[in-house]
């Protein structure tokens, strides 16, 4: 794994693209008839919206996380040209990313409490949430290059046991999205 020092400033700009990438596709697939975001390829699989609420559900964590270090650590923080991936998040980013050709290096289930059906289920402003989460992680990467992503943690989605340096928790749920992007791209292409 490489997980060499990456510039703070570069990479908060790359996030920031591929989260700017996100809300637009997001914004254009709101405007799809409701019928192809209701659709189900088969009936236990999830629609489009059941994506979108999947990723307000899990990177939402990731966001809330993200707000409370800023609001309590960050200013205290000198600033860091340099984050340095840790090594659980570097892997779990690593395994998240498709494939150039849009295959999935690892599969893995989805946890009951990020699964929409288990809990509030999906409907038309699921995509909304997601573009709102989206510009609060934005905000957020606006800031970071003003202080420490290597010292500050997250709590991952996975509980306390695994805890994330900030700068993974951007870049884990950003690659997660990545990789549901793909899975919305075939789930609209079916119908």
């Amino acid at each position: 794994m490489n997980r060499k020092p990456m510039d703070a400033q570069s990479l908060c700009e790359g996030l920031i693209a591929d989260l700017e990438t996100q809300i637009a596709r997001a914004r254009a697939i709101a405007q799809l008839p409701a019928e192809r975001l209701l659709h189900r390829p088969e009936p236990a699989k999830w629609n489009v919206l059941d994506v979108f609420e999947h990723l307000v559900l899990s990177s939402g964590v990731y966001l809330q996380g993200l707000e409370h270090v800023f609001a309590t650590r960050a200013a205290d923080l000198p600033a860091s040209l340099t984050f340095t991936p840790g090594l659980l998040g570097d892997y779990f980013t690593r395994a998240m990313l498709p494939k150039a050709d849009g295959r999935l290096p690892l599969r893995m289930p989805t946890i009951r409490r990020f699964d929409p059906a288990r809990n509030t289920g999906s409907d038309s402003g699921s995509i909304l949430r997601f573009v709102a989460m989206c510009e609060g992680l934005i905000r957020l990467l606006n800031r970071a290059p003003a202080t420490d992503l290597n010292r500050m943690r997250i709590v991952s989605t996975l509980g306390p046991l695994v805890q994330l340096r900030a700068g993974d928790a951007f870049r884990f749920p950003i690659a997660h999205q990545k990789r549901h992007f793909t899975q919305i791209e075939r789930l609209l292409a079916q119908h």
